[in-house]
This record gives structure tokens, sequence and C-alpha cells, in this order.
């Protein structure tokens, strides 16, 4: 039987072909022995046709187009990989049996699917899963393939629709937007804008934070012949709903009553174990070596490929996993000696320990990233390269190295309105931080091994006391790394408990991830579209968002600027999954939400212009409140309102013809309650109408 293996990418395809001992020449990205052949995509081959690709109307951008839509969505050879995609459709009319080698998730599966579907492929079709590109366990996935039916190909169904709706969303809403602001094209994508959103968020946080005072009290204590410093942890009812003490006198008054007082010191104590962090997937892996070596999200993400592609270094690494199998867990005694070995290390690796992030159940299509058996020559890699590979290669060590023991011991002593507290940490064994030092720990008290105190009841005597005043600080500005940490888990900010909750079911199974936006393959590519888009910018390690980020955030509808939409349609990619919906589905949740925001948008422009902006050279309408401009969403201020503080003071309430004259020669005549006539002049100050009276010129005119 003629067997023809279509692997996702060349790498891909040469792992499977030395794990079968199809070593024959490679020639025009094909290897062959005997019946079976192999071949391999580049990523997406196919891609959907542009609007104007259906009809060339929609070269020109108009907002009459609008919603564009179609019934069958096309594909097309992407760029110059149409002689690709014919070879490969050579190759399968030539095949008696397709092996579908797609990467393990639901992307991998829509990216065989499409190009099997593309030339129509009736022969039979298995799925193969590879997770690990070294030549055993590529051997042990081939015999565990199974059809690839559909129960596989739902899934790539699901991706496929997700594609379709970022499709729709991204010509409709840049379409409607760039027309609507006479701007080049201003673009809008489903996980883009609410990344925006995060960072405009924060900037704003920032920029409006007000400074808030507040006070801790500091109490040197004699205990047990010992002296220490213990801060008045304050009770919920002196805090009165605030997180901090803002009210100096409440601690003056405490001061007062400690002085020389004696307390009643209570000491508990117990032993805490801290595990070493789970091994790496890609978004924790991309913040480790952001925040250590600056290298940016997209940098990592090209190197771990590169460490899987080239060397067959590491596992799957677009992984949004930190778990491992419990196989795994049986061969890191194989594993990890070959792996110490190329690195020139000798750890006292404990393998009976058995970490936490062995679990099958937490595995899904993907694992966490570790290092393989691969052979590779380590001297081959570069500095950038040994970085990120080392940096895997330690997470995984630690996983077979003890835990940091400690002894945490609390005094505690019961004063007017709270307690006074300190929590003293001794580290009885450094464990796996011996070998590790740079792993940031958690703040779990002041570390000390010079006070130790026995459990049990003490007087202890106020020596001194101290009130401080501190003063609040506004959030940090996002880097790269705090910035995908908070994609992976964009569900904290968000207020509707409905999308709140939808969001964290969505990563349920993952233990990586916790109600995120964006996938471990996407995010990179999001920050540096919004980079490129001038959205946002580096300065440094911040990111930072420029005037034309915020402005156009500024006007994008919730649906798309939230993360509710990811969220909602989530569901129905779900329900896709499980045959429940289809590809329709999903776009019509798209073409439901976009409909409302085209028309009113034509409403907008249908309106009697009053004339034009003098701030922007926009049209001037009129609303229910103001004849304002009809850019200001984009930022423009311009608005004659009907309630303007000058004109009520004056009983004048603003008609549309009066705006018009205006907004035309920045003056008008009225008649005010005394019958006596005025000339109103308009001044333009900061983008906004200032007016005055003024008397009439001799010339005189019907007052308005």
């Amino acid at each position: 039987m003629k067997t023809l293996i279509l692997a996702e990418k060349p790498e891909l395809g040469r792992a499977i072909a030395a794990a079968v001992n199809a070593t024959e020449r490679e020639r025009q990205g094909v290897i062959q022995k005997g019946d079976l052949t192999i071949t391999w995509a580049y990523g997406h081959l196919l891609r959907l046709k542009e609007p104007e690709e259906y009809d060339p109307k929609y070269k020109q951008w108009k907002k009459e187009d609008l919603p564009i839509v179609f019934d069958e969505w096309q594909q097309v050879p992407d760029g110059d990989k149409a002689n690709r995609v014919a070879q490969i459709g050579t190759l399968i009319s030539n095949a008696d049996q397709i092996i579908h080698a797609g990467d393990p998730d639901d992307e991998g599966q829509y990216l065989i699917d499409e190009i099997l579907d593309y030339h129509h492929c009736d022969k039979p079709v298995k799925r193969l899963y590879i997770n690990d590109n070294t030549p055993e366990l590529i051997r042990r996935s081939i015999k565990e393939m199974k059809d690839n039916d559909e129960s596989c190909r739902l899934a790539g169904r699901s991706a496929y629709a997700r594609a379709v709706a970022d499709y729709v969303v991204g010509i409709n809403y840049t379409r409607l937007f760039s027309v609507s602001l006479r701007k080049k094209a201003m673009s809008v994508g489903r996980v883009q804008s609410p990344t925006l959103g995060l960072i405009v968020a924060r900037d704003l946080q920032i920029e409006t934070h007000q400074k808030q005072v507040y006070y801790e009290l500091d109490v040197d204590v004699e205990v047990d012949n010992k002296q220490v410093k213990m801060k008045f942890k304050p009770s919920k009812a002196i805090l009165n709903d605030e997180k901090n003490i803002l009210d100096r006198s409440i601690l003056d008054e405490l001061k007062e009553k400690l002085t020389d007082q004696l307390l009643k010191v209570k000491v508990e104590q117990k032993e805490n174990s801290q595990r070493p962090p789970l091994p790496y997937n890609l978004a924790k892996l991309q913040a480790a070596m952001n925040v250590k070596y600056g290298y940016d999200l997209s940098r990592t993400d090209r190197i771990t490929q590169t460490l899987r592609d080239r060397y067959q270094a590491i596992t799957y690494n677009r992984s949004d996993s930190q778990y491992l199998k419990e196989e795994h867990y049986q061969e890191a005694g194989k594993l990890l000696p070959f792996v110490m070995n190329k690195l020139g290390l000798a750890l006292p690796l404990d393998y009976t320990l058995h970490s936490e992030c062995f679990n099958d159940q937490f595995v899904t299509a993907h694992h966490a990233i570790i290092p393989t058996m691969s052979n590779f020559n380590i001297k081959a890699l570069s500095e950038e390269e040994m970085n990120v590979y080392t940096e895997i290669c330690n997470m995984y060590f630690m996983q077979f190295l003890p835990p940091i023991q400690k002894l945490q011991t609390t005094l505690s002593a019961p004063v007017d309105g709270g307690e006074l507290r300190l929590v003293l940490t001794k580290i009885l064994d450094q464990g796996y931080r011996q070998y590790f030092q740079e792993i940031k720990e958690n703040d779990d008290g002041e570390e000390s091994d010079e006070l130790e105190f026995k459990p049990g009841k003490y007087d202890g005597r106020v020596l001194n006391s101290v009130i401080s005043e501190k003063a609040t600080n506004p959030p940090k500005h996002y880097t790269q790394a705090s910035l995908i940490r908070d994609m992976t888990s964009i569900a904290k900010y968000v207020e509707d408990p409905e999308v709140k909750k939808i969001l964290k079911a969505k990563d349920k199974d993952k233990k990586g991830e916790n109600g995120s936006i964006g996938t471990s393959a996407t995010r990179s590519t999001i920050v540096e579209t919004l980079i490129k888009r001038g959205y946002v910018e580096m300065k440094g390690k911040q990111i930072l968002s420029t005037q034309l980020g915020r402005d156009f955030y500024q006007i994008l509808p919730d649906e798309i600027k939230k993360a509710d939409c990811t969220a909602r349609w989530w569901v129905i990619q779900e329900d896709i999954k499980e045959g429940k919906a289809d590809v329709a589905d999903l776009v019509k949740t798209v073409v439901d939400a976009f409909m409302p925001n085209l028309e009113k948008t034509i409403y907008m422009d249908s309106r009697e212009s009053l004339g034009v902006c003098p701030i922007c050279g926009h049209k001037i309408v009129e609303y229910p409140k103001s004849f304002g401009c009809t850019n200001y969403r984009n930022g423009c201020k311009f608005a004659i309102w009907k309630n303007d503080f000058f004109l009520t003071s004056i009983n004048k309430v603003p008609t549309a013809l009066m705006a018009k004259k205006l907004i035309k020669d920045h003056w008008c005549q009225v008649r005010l309650a005394n019958d006596e006539i005025k000339l109103l002049i308009m001044h333009i100050r900061n983008g906004k109408p200032v007016f005055e009276l003024r008397e009439l010129p001799k010339k005189k005119e019907t007052a308005a």
C-alpha cells in the first residue's frame, strides 16, 4: 500500500523519516522509501480569499458594501506556495493512504485537513499525534495512530471556524472604522483589541493615580529576652473598607496606649515545604526569558522553534500546559542523566521524588516543554539558544530535587483595634534552591536564623513605637513578561460574571492558563502587530500605548475591545467540536454584533450637515444634547451644547439655524429677554467654543 505522510513542517517530516529509517536522499521536499512517501507543508499553505478576489468591487472600501459575508469561504494557495500545494496534490492522488501529521492541537488538525479538503482527498486518512520529535517516541506514536474521523476533524473544524470569524471581524470592522475615520487601515482584531485595552488601561491607571497617604505602626517588643519589631495589623472595623489606615490619629491614640504596656504574645510554629515551580509552558518561558535576558516574546518563540525543529532538543514548544504524563516520569531516569552529561552537570537528582507536574489528568493535546534524548551537537547552539535550552532543562531538573524546607514562626499579640504581628522564616533545608539560587521565592516572611522562639505564650514589653507615613504607588507599566502573564489570565479583569466564568471554563483543563485570550502560538504575533501598527511602542522594557492606540481603542465597540468576544466564540467552538454547530453559526454571531455599529455610522452619515468642524474638518450634526462633530469618537471635542452655561445665563437655547451661523461665521445676532439685540461671538479655545456678547455694529441684520 502506497502511504503518504503529510507533516506540518519540514523538520517534523525529516524527524519522522529518521524514526522509520527512511534516510534516502530528499528531493524537492519529498522523501521516499519503497511505498512510503514523506512530505510536508510550511505552516499554512492556504489562505482565505480576499473580498476583491470574490468581486472586484470590494477593492474600494465602502460602507454600503458592508457587511462582507460569503456563503462559501474559499481558500487559495498563500503567496508563492502554489507550486507546493500542487506538488502535494499530486502526491495525494498517487497514494492509497494518507497519514495526517499536523501538530497535536486544533490548529495543526486544521492545517493538514485544509490541504486534504482543497484537493478533495477521498483516500483513507490516519491521524498521527507527535509531541516529541525523538525517534523512539515517534515510533511509539505511529503505533498509536487512529482514524482521522469526525472525532479528530471536528477540532480542526473549530479552528477553521475561528479563522473565518477572525477574518470576518478583520475585514468588516477594519473597513468600517478606516472609512469612518478617514484614515489608513485601522486594524481591528478579536485578541489584538482587548490586548491593546490592557495596555491602555494600565497607562491611564498610572497617569490618573492619585497618591493616597496612609500610616503604619511598628512596635519594638521584648519577648523572651529578645527584641523584635512587630507590625500593627488593623481589624476590618478600623480599616472601614479601606486597604490602609488613612487617619493618623488612630495610630497616635494606639501608640499612646502602648507606651510601656505589657502584652500577651502568642508564638506558633509550623514547617512548610516549598515545591519547585512547574516546568515551563511557552507563556511562562517567554515571561522568564524577558525578565532574565530581555528577550521579547517573538524572540523566545523563534528560539524554541529552532530548538525543536533543527535540533529536536525539546518537545513541542508552543504548549499551553505545565504538566506531564506518568510515562515522562518513568523515562526521566534515562533522560535526565543524558541531558546533564550534555550540559556538563552532575546534580544529585532523586528519581523517587514524584513532582505534582506528573499528572495524566492535566495533560490534553500538549504537555510541558522539556528536553529530549536528541543527540544533537550542543556546541552548535548560539548563545541565545543555549540560554533558552538551559532554562528549560533546569526547570525539569528541579522536579527531582527536594523542596525547600522552612520553619515559620508567627508572633501575635492582641491590642485595641487589631493585633501586633511578626512572621519569621528559618530555612531548614535549601532544597532545590541550593542549586538554583535565582528562582524567585514567595514572600512568606522575614528570613532569620538568629531569632528563635519555642511555641507558647509569653509576656511582651513594649519598648518603642514608630508611626511611619507612606503613600500608595501606581501600578507598573507593562513589560512583555507581565503583559503575557495577563493575557493568560485576563479573566481577572472582566467584570461580567458570565464572561469571567466562560473564560475560566475555557482553560479548565490547561492548568497553565486561567481565563486567557490568544494562544501560545499567536500571543507574540499579537504584540508585534500592535507595535507595527503604531498602537503601542517599546521604551526600554516597557510597553506603552501611543495616542493613536488610545484614541482608536476608545472608539471601538465593547464587543470587540473586551475579552467577551473570545468567551462567547469559545462556547460556539465547543459546540462545533461536538457537532452541534458549524462555521455559519459563529459567523452569524459576528455579523449580528457588527450590524448595530454599521447602522449607527450610516445614521450619522445620513444626518444634515450644519457645517464643517473648525477643529478637524469633519461634519457637524445635531445630537440630542448638542451640535457636535461627527469625529468625536476620534477625539474631536468641538460641540455647541444646548445647555451651555453662558447661553443658559442669557436665556438662549441654540437652534440648528443659530448653530449653522456660528459654525460658518463664528457670530450671530441674538435677541435677549429684554428685547435688546446683541452680537453673540464664538471663540475657539482648546478645541471648544467659548461665547461672549458684544454690541451690534452700525449695520443691522435680522436677529436669530
